[in-house]
């Protein structure tokens, strides 16, 4: 009897042990919820019903939906900047967010590397004289709306700028003639202008601009999680991730702007 009741003891206790263990585990409030929550600095607007669905600028949401995946849970984004990012990290509202500006974070915010950098470059007509950032000076200059570092480096060049909803519109406007010159990440660029129908486009500026990286930001006390998503982001690096995200997202824009100009509305 005895010998029964210390074997019924000992389970009891490597079962609390053992759920204490998956408690303390890298995003436990996300695997209790059911969803990983992740702050973005911008989630493009809706479509309105009817509207083609278009890819979003970045790869923010590309980036949750992988760190979804290896967490086995389905992924919810939320629109924060920085400073919002940091109250919802305190308060359990998001598990994780990112962004490119760690100016005056708090001390209860981790800042992770991504190893994901990028500036903006330059998408022109090859048959224009266009070279030099001075050259865009009174240009019309395009981006979708997110890219808040090609908006501010375009009005430092003095010129004319236009955002979009989503980019393949602003690259849209550039191979229609309504705009000179189209902003996107340049790591993308490259496996955007491999696609023949971009090789009259491929003419670029001079670079110019801050090469930022996207960072997560995650309570800096979740030592468990911050351990996790520097192995996960070592992992990517290891498996080329960066690089298959980049082409993955430059073939859905080329897809979307064939959509745009090619194939007619069924709705219009």
């Amino acid at each position: 009897m005895i010998r029964h009741l210390r074997l019924f003891v000992l389970g009891a206790c490597l079962a609390a042990g053992a759920a204490a263990q998956a408690q303390a585990g890298p995003f436990a409030a996300a695997r209790e919820r059911g969803e990983l929550v992740v702050g973005v600095p911008y989630l493009a607007p809706p479509p309105e019903a009817g509207a083609k669905i278009r890819t979003p600028d970045g790869l923010d949401a590309t980036m949750a939906d992988r760190l979804g995946q290896s967490l086995g849970l389905p992924v919810r984004l939320r629109q924060l900047s920085p400073e919002q990012a940091s109250a919802a990290l305190a308060a359990g509202e998001v598990d994780l967010a990112l962004a490119d500006d760690t100016a005056g974070l708090p001390a209860s915010v981790a800042v992770q590397p991504t190893g994901y950098a990028a500036r903006p470059k330059a998408v022109i007509r090859s048959d224009t004289r266009l070279r030099r950032p001075a050259d865009a000076r009174g240009r019309s200059v395009c981006m979708a709306e997110a890219a808040t570092a090609s908006r501010a480096l375009a009005q430092s060049w003095g010129a004319v700028v236009r955002t979009y909803r989503v980019p393949s519109d602003a690259l849209v406007a550039v191979r229609e003639g309504s705009c000179d010159i189209g902003l996107v990440d340049d790591a993308v660029w490259d496996p955007l202008i491999r696609f023949p129908e971009w090789k009259k486009f491929s003419s670029t500026l001079a670079a110019d601009g801050a090469r930022r990286e996207r960072v997560w930001l995650l309570p800096a006390d979740d030592s468990a999680s911050r351990d996790w998503l520097g192995q996960e982001m070592r992992a990517w690096d290891r498996a080329g991730a960066w690089k298959a995200m980049t082409a993955k997202w430059a073939r859905d824009v080329a897809f979307d702007v064939y959509l745009d100009q090619e194939v007619p509305d069924c709705h219009g």
